[in-house]
């Protein structure tokens, strides 16, 4: 009895400890993609926890009833069918997270409906069969030969993400990112790993503790990336900005170049239209950033520098560059064909290339000047445009 007590509280801590992520991460009322399906991920994985400690309450003798064997198959059919959900729904996190926002929301719950049927099969069928799972005369569980191969279902399933989400760490420019992203494909191995170590049997609750401080590790990741980010734009903040470029000053492997994009005009727009047309024009910009970059195969590095002035870090060639800024002003043309808005939506960029012996004032300054350089020569060109 125990060794009983001690399992379930084991299980209980865990169910505490998701549930606290999950109340945490609803009351962020965030909206992306990203976090939505993690806030999936905890509420999953909480009940799938919960389906267990109630498995191990009426299974180990905790509480005594007449249909004890009975609730048992119910709770740990329960606990397969969640924890299947809930792999699931790590799965579409991770997705989201390898694409970062280029992708439609409604596509990525569609790409799940498939993979999420599966083992739902092989549960179900197991009330007839028992292949996956039975409770003995003596009210012992024992487990099929169909457990191995759903598990090993969840964890080839998870280990495909998680390679992917590895391989994406190696596009990204950023090591808060990088971090976070080689902790959440860790997951994949906590899988991998409670499969392996339930071969030693129902005695030590592996999963519950390996999958716990896993997400834990998650949430803290997806945490430091939102203090890091620009609330509006969802781009990083200036803080963030300048630990990153004193970071690449001495980690860079090619030419560091900074960007100073400044929206011309943006007072006039917030006058005339207001304050909350001034942010859909700013959030507008760092799309028109955000997409630009994507075709870099190691993804530069976009923060709000202030106001209406963004900065990008990108590691490369004046031509990279160069097709970056060009890129962003054509992403902006065709964002202001779409959207049809009453003012034009433009920018000045400013380029500068790291000296030696520069620190990141210095290559923000740098930049700085230059951008003020072509604002000037914009002015001098319309004020004489406007003369004749």
């Amino acid at each position: 009895m125990m060794e009983a007590m001690l399992y379930a509280e084991i299980y209980l801590i865990c169910v505490i400890l998701v549930g606290l992520l999950l109340h945490w991460s609803v009351r962020a009322e965030s909206h992306s993609a990203s976090d939505q399906w993690l806030v999936r991920c905890f509420a999953g994985f909480c009940a799938t926890f919960t389906a267990n400690l109630l498995f191990t309450v009426f299974n180990r003798g905790i509480i005594a009833t007449p249909w004890t064997k009975e609730l048992s198959f119910v709770f740990k059919t329960l606990f397969f069918l969640l924890l299947s959900n809930s792999v699931i729904c790590w799965c579409g996190y991770a997705e989201t997270e390898i694409r970062r926002g280029d992708m439609v929301r409604k596509k990525v719950h569609l790409m799940f409906i498939i993979p999420s049927l599966i083992p739902i099969i092989p549960i179900v069928i197991n009330f007839w069969n028992h292949q996956l799972f039975y409770i003995d005369e003596s009210f012992v569980y024992k487990r099929g030969n169909m457990y191995h191969v759903l598990m090993a279902y969840f964890s080839g399933i998870s280990l495909f993400f998680g390679v992917r989400l590895f391989i994406r760490c190696f596009r990204e420019f950023g090591p808060n990112r990088k971090a976070h992203l080689q902790t959440t494909a860790s997951f994949a191995l906590c899988i991998l790993l409670t499969w392996l170590l339930s071969s030693v049997g129902e005695s030590y609750p592996v999963i519950c503790v390996c999958i716990s401080i896993n997400l834990l590790c998650i949430y803290v990741g997806t945490n430091r990336q939102q203090i890091s980010m620009d609330k509006l734009t969802q781009v990083n903040n200036r803080q963030n900005l300048i630990g990153f470029i004193n970071y690449k000053l001495v980690n860079h492997e090619s030419r560091l170049y900074v960007l100073m994009i400044d929206v011309d005009y943006f007072k006039p727009i917030n006058d005339t239209y207001g304050h909350l047309e001034g942010d859909h024009a700013l959030i507008r910009v760092a799309d028109a950033l955000k997409e630009a970059c994507r075709s870099f195969k190691r993804r530069p590095f976009i923060a709000r520098y202030g106001g209406d002035e963004f900065i990008i870090v990108l590691e490369g060639t004046q031509e990279d560059a160069d097709r970056l800024a060009d890129a962003i002003r054509q992403n902006l043309r065709e964002s202001q064909e779409k959207e049809k808005a009453p003012y034009e939506l433009t920018v000045s960029i400013g380029v500068a290339g790291y000296r030696s012996g520069m620190v990141s004032k210095d290559l923000i300054a740098a930049a700085d000047e230059e951008l003020y350089k072509i604002k000037q020569s914009r002015d001098k060109s319309k004020a004489a445009g406007g003369h004749h």
